[in-house]
């Protein structure tokens, strides 16, 4: 790529160091052709002491992160501190059509492979850029995503803290806090490496390219990431749960059931998206096999469906009142991953909390 120095190497992540802004296209198809495989690109900052980190791309059809980042490269601006970003999944997201998959078929789920085995392609990227974690003792590290269908910003990481809070809060007020693990970047979160994972919105969604624009700026930016500022309040969703389809089931979306469907969801499900459903609030209808097809399994293992859904006259039905979030009308997305993610609702007094009453404790 003219204009800068890209190191390749044996390693599956390449490097850009200080990329010369007037040498960066500025459509992001071209920029992801020009890199051609996962890149680690190093901003040096006014502070080269400390360090920040961002993942980006880790789903081929998740773009506005790595439009913001590039938006930022090409102002040439320096941040306040030492950037690294990994650009992941770009073969991916340039497979057959630009941002048209999430993994290419027969692939793992990039976002699936920071815990062992790290022995596929997928796993020798996500072990490398871990490593590199290791050599660059980043402060902090976001990971950017969109979500796979429309819905609000929101936050979501595996423990609760200050820093956590003020990463998020760069983004959006609303945090889902998981137990779940499936193999996340941002289930290496410790002490010393707060990670979270920012969902700016669904990628058609125009203020999703905003919201990741205007956070990444922040965290550029600011001097101090790590400390919330006084009074925050954040809107608190735990103990997550996934609807998930077991293998080999057919999922349809319409407005009335479809023959042969194990589930036919309508079109207009996504407006429960972080909003609270009474019980008994139907989701969709159910095929010959019931609620067979259906897990829903808590962080121990548990399984837990009744709890959450049940079969009312071949109808898909919550079965107390909860909040649905990261709701998808992808199929492929749906019977690969989840349908959508839901958590018990909790009273306003217990679901809302603020950081300033956190730090005094």
């Amino acid at each position: 790529m003219g204009g800068y120095l890209m190191v390749r190497q044996s390693h599956p992540i390449q490097f850009i160091h200080n990329p010369d802004p007037a040498s960066l296209p500025q459509e992001i198809g071209e920029f992801l052709r020009r890199l051609g495989g996962p890149t680690l690109v190093v901003v040096d900052g006014r502070d080269n002491t400390r360090c920040r980190a961002v993942a980006t791309l880790l789903h081929g059809n998740e773009p506005s992160g790595v439009k913001a980042l590039l938006k930022w490269l090409r102002t040439g601006e320096r941040p306040a501190v030492k950037l690294i970003c990994l650009i992941a999944s770009v073969q991916t997201a340039l497979h057959e059509a630009l941002f048209c998959h999430r993994q290419i078929p027969g692939q793992r789920d990039m976002n699936r492979c920071f815990t062992p085995p790290f022995d596929d392609h997928q796993g020798h990227i996500a072990r490398h850029f871990l490593e590199l974690l290791e050599l660059y003792q980043p402060e902090a590290l976001l990971d950017i995503h969109n979500t796979s269908g429309m819905s609000p910003s929101f936050g979501v990481v595996t423990c609760e803290s200050p820093e956590h809070e003020a990463l998020i809060a760069l983004f959006t007020r609303r945090m889902i806090v998981t137990e779940l693990r499936l193999g996340a970047l941002m289930e290496r979160s410790r002490e010393r490496l707060p990670v979270v994972t920012i969902e700016c919105g669904g990628a058609q969604q125009p203020e999703s390219d905003q919201i990741a624009w205007e956070g990444l700026q922040r965290y550029l930016f600011n001097e101090q990431v790590l400390r919330p500022e006084p009074g925050l309040v954040m809107d608190l969703y735990k103990d997550a749960v996934r609807l998930q389809l077991l293998p080999g089931c057919r999922i349809a979306f319409a407005d009335q059931p479809v023959p042969g469907a194990d589930l036919t969801v309508p079109f207009d499900v996504e407006k429960f998206n972080f909003g609270t459903i009474p019980a008994l609030t139907r989701l969709g209808w159910l095929g010959p096999r019931g609620m067979s097809v259906f897990s829903v399994q808590s962080a121990s293992g548990s399984d837990v469906l009744p709890h959450y859904f049940l079969n009312r006259s071949s109808g898909l039905y919550s079965a107390q009142q909860q909040k649905l979030f990261m709701i998808t009308t992808n199929p492929a997305i749906a019977l690969s991953d989840c349908l959508l993610y839901a958590c018990a609702d909790i009273e306003a007094d217990q679901v809302m909390d603020t950081v300033t009453e956190k730090a005094v404790e």
